[in-house]
This record gives structure tokens, C-alpha cells and sequence, in this order.
């Protein structure tokens, strides 16, 4: 079998699920290529990102080569097209495999874990404890009912620091959510365009994020005024014995654990939430916390904050877990490649489709930004840098 993976862009997605991929392939000893873009004849299988594919030509050169679409996208008809046109998707977690089957039978969670060494670290009684995030600032401002309240009373108790690694350049800077400023040290951290030597991943992560004490994985979004959302989406029907401590989640369906993966890595303990994903990769007091309220993270904060062991224990565990699954998911890889593709689909009375919620993507705000002038700044700075390069 002989496998090409093709992208014109070099940035975190593709260094994970094309030439991070390719990385491993060959130590495994498979026959794979890096942007071949003119012998599709020569390969069975090519892999290209969702949104850089060249699914057209490949299949025009070789109409039996095999097509995978790696981080597939639903905001637009031509990506739901391509999504349902390519012979399998790569997605990154089982919340994206699950909204990707409407689309494709032939679905592979594929977490994006870009080579990155791994670094020892051995966790020691200090003060004080920095508590860190890196991410999109989605993620960040989201954690205002949840994150938020539990670090303003932990550090209350003890002192703490807290780092956010983000794109502040090119989002701008974080402000809803965040915690108190007067009560412990915030830093507001660039994440890096420049990549680690030896490494896929930013230098931000080696150099800034190596030297955080517990790491933070929020995904759960806020819901406003979730008792009463509560009562207006309950059917009238007292057999379903809802309650008014029912648990309400909102999540994005690209959720993820790629972020855990850097923590993993760096032998960082990590507190996750109740998104699936995370709870896959972490095993409540065996490899991490996993929690909800406020209450949930004061807690889990708290035991790590307290205990150096613990530390140990938890970002040992993680380590391991990711281990494993990085060697699941290339066998499986493999598997997707060869194994019998299902073909045909099911609808399903009383589902909403892909077209009715692109449909009221319209109606959906979009985040603010950096703002103009800093937008502009931000892509003249990136642009000079290209060009110095």
C-alpha cells in the first residue's frame, strides 16, 4: 500500500494530520509520500486536508485511489459537498465523528497530536501554583460560569497565577471570563507562529507552557438562564421525570482533546470538563479530574494545587493514556485505508439536517476580534515575517 498526503499550508492541523501523519507512517515502515501532487497514479490511498483537497485530479489520474478528507467543515454547502464525497473523513473526536456520520458513513477520530518529544518534569512543593490555559480565546472567555468563579476563591485561599496562551494578534485579547486580576497574576501570553526545532508544535508550548503547574481543558459553552432553558426545552411528559438539576451541556461539535496532548507531553496534571472527548483522555483520580460547576473545579484545583504527588501521579497517567492512543489511532488509520468502505446513508424521521442548521448559521453572531486597526497590524506583521523568511 503506498499512501500520499498532500496540503499547501503549514499550520497546526496539517502539521498534525499530514506531515505529522507522515512522520509516522514512515517509522512504521509504510510507503507514504509528502505532496506528490502530480502522480496520484502511483498511490492507493491520498490524504488531504478538509479544506486544501484535490480530491478532483486525484480521482480524474486514478479513479480507484482511495480519498481521505482530514478536519472536515459544515459552514458552508461546498464543505458539507466534500465531506460527503470523500471515500473517508478524518475528524478530531468522537463528538465530530458523531455529527459527520449524517454526511458519511466512513468516519475515523483522528485526535491531532503533532510530533512533539516528550519532557520530563517532576513536580516539587511551591508557591506559587500557576494554573495554565493555551487554546483558542473561545474556550477561554467561555469558562466565565465555571473556571472563572473557581480560581477567584481559590486564590483566596492560596497563591496562584494564571497564564492564557492564545493568539491575542490575531483574536484579540481576551476580556469576558476572565479572573481577577487584583486577586492573582494574569498573564496574557502570544501564542507563536515559530515552530520548536525538533518539534511540530509552537515554541510558546516548550517555552512558555513547560512551566505551568496544572493545566485547564475547558470546552462547555455558557447557556443563559439554564433553569429556565431547562423548563422550555422539557417535553410535556411526566414520565421522562425531568428535574431542575438535570444536567444542560453546550459544546462545539469540532470539540476536541488536542489541547490535552501538549499537557501529556509535558507531564502536566490537567482538569478537564464533562465533554466527551476530554473524558476519554482522562480518568477522574487516575489520570485528571473531571468537572462541571464551579464547585467541581474548586475542588479538583484545589487537591492539585495541594499535592505535589498527585501531580506526579496525574500527569504520569495522562502521559500513558495518550500513549496508547496515538498507537490505537495509527492502526486504525491503517484499517480505513484497506477495510471495505459502507456505502449508503439513513434518514432519520423528526432529525434536523446539515441544511437546516447551515440554514440558521445566519442568525449566529460571530466574535468581535482584534478590531481593524490591530487586525490590520497583525496580518502586516505576519506578512513581513513570510517575507523575511
Amino acid at each position: 500500500m503506498r499512501i500520499v498526503l498532500n496540503t499547501h499550508r503549514d499550520d497546526p492541523g496539517t502539521r498534525a494530520c499530514i506531515t505529522g501523519l507522515h512522520q509516522r507512517l514512515c517509522k512504521r515502515g509504510i510507503d507514504a509520500e509528502l505532496n506528490d501532487w502530480e502522480h496520484y497514479e502511483r498511490y492507493d490511498v491520498a490524504v488531504f486536508m478538509a479544506y486544501d483537497n484535490d480530491m478532483v485530479a486525484a480521482r480524474q489520474t486514478n479513479p480507484d485511489i482511495r480519498i481521505g478528507l482530514a478536519d472536515p467543515k459544515q459552514a458552508k454547502p461546498k464543505h458539507i459537498d466534500a465531506a460527503r464525497d470523500a471515500d473517508f473523513l478524518m475528524v478530531t473526536g468522537v463528538e465530530q465523528r458523531d455529527v459527520f456520520y449524517r454526511h458519511n458513513r466512513n468516519v475515523l477520530a483522528y485526535c491531532m497530536f503533532p510530533p512533539m518529544p516528550a519532557v520530563e518534569r517532576t513536580h516539587v512543593d511551591k508557591t506559587p501554583i500557576v494554573i495554565g490555559y493555551h487554546g483558542n480565546r473561545v474556550h477561554l472567555e467561555c469558562m466565565c460560569e465555571s473556571v472563572t468563579p473557581a480560581l477567584n476563591a481559590l486564590a483566596k485561599q492560596r497563591p496562584l497565577e494564571f497564564w492564557a496562551i492564545y493568539n491575542i494578534e490575531a483574536l484579540g485579547r481576551a476580556r469576558m471570563g476572565m479572573p481577577d486580576s487584583l486577586a492573582m497574576t494574569v498573564r496574557h501570553i502570544q501564542w507563536s507562529e515559530k515552530v520548536e526545532p525538533g518539534s511540530e508544535v509552537s515554541q510558546s508550548i516548550y517555552h512558555e507552557l513547560r512551566h505551568i503547574d496544572i493545566g485547564i481543558l475547558p470546552n462547555v459553552m455558557p447557556i443563559r438562564d439554564r433553569l429556565a432553558v431547562l423548563e422550555l426545552t422539557a417535553y410535556d411528559e411526566p414520565e421522562f421525570m425531568y428535574e431542575p438539576f438535570d444536567y444542560l451541556l453546550r459544546f462545539k461539535a469540532s470539540c476536541n482533546a488536542a489541547r490535552l496532548y501538549p499537557y501529556a507531553r509535558l507531564g502536566i496534571p490537567v482538569v478537564g470538563d464533562f465533554a466527551p472527548s476530554a473524558s476519554q483522555m482522562i480518568r477522574d483520580g487516575e489520570s485528571g479530574f473531571v468537572a462541571c460547576s464551579p464547585h467541581g473545579w474548586f475542588e479538583a484545583l484545589d487537591a492539585l494545587a495541594a499535592s505535589a504527588d498527585l501531580r506526579n501521579k496525574f500527569a504520569s497517567g495522562l502521559r500513558r493514556s495518550f500513549d496508547h492512543e496515538e498507537e490505537r489511532q495509527l492502526e486504525e488509520f491503517l484499517s480505513f485505508c484497506t477495510r471495505p468502505l459502507k456505502t449508503g446513508g439513513h434518514v432519520f424521521t423528526g432529525t434536523v439536517g446539515a441544511e437546516d442548521e447551515l440554514a440558521r448559521l445566519q442568525y449566529y453572531s460571530r466574535p468581535r476580534g482584534p478590531g481593524l486597526i490591530k487586525g490590520i497590524q497583525s496580518f502586516l506583521r505576519r506578512g513581513l515575517a513570510r517575507w523575511a523568511n
